[in-house]
Parts: C-alpha cells; structure tokens; sequence
C-alpha cells in the first residue's frame, strides 16, 4: 500500500470535520476515512479519488485541506478546527486520528462507502497487513514502523516480551529457568543494572511457576497490544500458548527486525 495524501476537512454546519487517507494498491486508487455517526465511530473504504467523493466535496473549499503523511504524524494539523474542546478529548486530534485510520486500513476494519449511501459496490478490500516490529539497539524502544507506534513496556513485560521474539520457536513456561541467564542480560540492558543478584530476584517471579507474575506479565501485554491495535492485528504480537504448551508470538519471522 502506498499512501499518497492525508485530506483533512473541518467543521462545518455543525458536522465535524474529518480526517481520509489517499492510496494505491495493486495499481488502484482508494480513499478511506474516519467518521463519528451519533457519537459512534466508522470507517469507510472508497475506490477512487476522494475528491469525488461526496463525504469529502460537501465541505466547501476553503474548509479542505491536504497534507502530507509526514506533516499530519508530526502534528502540524492539530491547530484545525475539526470539532469544539468539548467533545476533543473523545473525537481526538488529526494525527491522532490518523494513525487510528491507518490501524484500521491494516487490519481491514472498513466499511464500503457506498454502503453508506444505501448501495452495496463490490471491489477488493486489503484484508490484513502486518507491520514489521523493530526493536532499536539496546532495546530502548520497540516500535512498529508501518503503524507508526511505539510499544511502552514496563521492564519486566519488556523483558520477557523480547525474550518470546528472540524465541519465535517457542518456550514453555515451565522452561523459563533454563533461560535465566539470558533473561539476566536483557533485564540488564533495559534497566542498566549491573547488581546481579538483585536482577535475578526480579527475575525470580517471571521463573517461578507457582507464582502469578508471569501470568500477570502475559495477560497486561495482550490488552496493551489490543489497546493499540484493536483484536484482529494484535492476535500476532501478543504472546500467546499454543496446543503443545509452547508461549510464542506469532509473527512471521520476516517481520521482527533487532538492531
């Protein structure tokens, strides 16, 4: 998918502005865009140009704007009046917004625009694209480039988070043990510690298998992803237990990058 223009309509005869996202895939154009109906939020999918399209057009002219990914991201359109203080905190900023639409292009939760006028037009839909996750050098951060997001970890889930992407095998939790050493040295890395003994008691919890920390660690990891993601593209970052016991993720191995 190549992204060609972020198109920012603002508020207007008490409808609130809105944020859409030009596109080409497999040689096509399509437009999608972010909408609140009652209060309730939609996505829709087009074919196309968003310029014809009459969800963009009724805004008059001097009430459209067009910028780049880069621009919307870094905030410069934040100072656009979509809608009052009011009901902001709810409806969110346009670079908020516009990573919230990207996630929801990605994973394909979008809604035929047509359907929106009472139609039904079929054409192809990106079902599902799962963004590479990087982890920069010293894991200071974790980050998932072609979401734009960075995952914020606390520095146990942290650790055993990298641990499961540096074993896409898989690992039973009951072996945990057996990796101690490693789990020391990037528990270590992340915190900067270098008292070894007072790391391995931090450990001890995520080890223990009578303990509920891991289950704990696992279970906060999972709502965090789903947080950022919604279910459908979160299901391959989280950790998660397979038939055979093993804990792994489940992101193709293509797709995990360590600096």
């Amino acid at each position: 998918m190549q992204i060609t223009s972020i198109h920012i309509t603002t508020y207007q005869e008490r409808t609130w502005g809105r944020v859409y996202v030009s596109y080409e895939y497999v040689g096509q154009s399509f437009f999608a865009f972010k909408n609140f109906i009652n209060f309730v939020e939609h996505n829709f999918i087009g074919d196309g140009y968003i310029e014809e399209e009459p969800a963009y057009y009724w805004f008059t002219e001097e009430k459209r704007y067009t910028f780049s990914l880069d621009e919307v991201l870094e905030g410069k359109a934040d100072g656009l009046y979509l809608t009052s203080e009011k009901y902001k905190s709810m409806y969110g900023t346009p670079s908020i917004l516009l990573k919230r639409l990207l996630i929801d292009i990605y994973s394909g939760n979008l809604t035929p625009v047509d359907r929106r006028r009472g139609w039904f037009k079929h054409f192809h839909i990106p079902t599902l694209q799962l963004s590479e996750i990087h982890v920069t050098k010293d894991y200071k951060q974790i980050v998932l480039n072609e979401y734009f997001t960075e995952v914020l970890l606390e520095p146990l889930m942290k650790t055993l988070y990298l641990f499961y992407l540096k074993h896409p095998e898989g690992v039973k939790r009951t072996d945990l043990i057996d990796y101690i050493d490693e789990l020391t040295a990037i528990y270590t890395q992340i915190t900067n510690k270098s008292d070894l003994e007072k790391v391995r008691h931090s450990l001890s919890s995520l080890t223990d298998n009578s303990g509920k920390s891991f289950d704990e660690k696992i279970s906060k990891i999972k709502k965090q992803f789903i947080d950022l993601l919604g279910e459908k593209l979160a299901k391959h970052y989280f950790i998660s237990k397979s038939i055979s016991e093993e804990y792994k993720i489940s992101l193709p191995i293509d797709k995990i990058k360590f600096d």
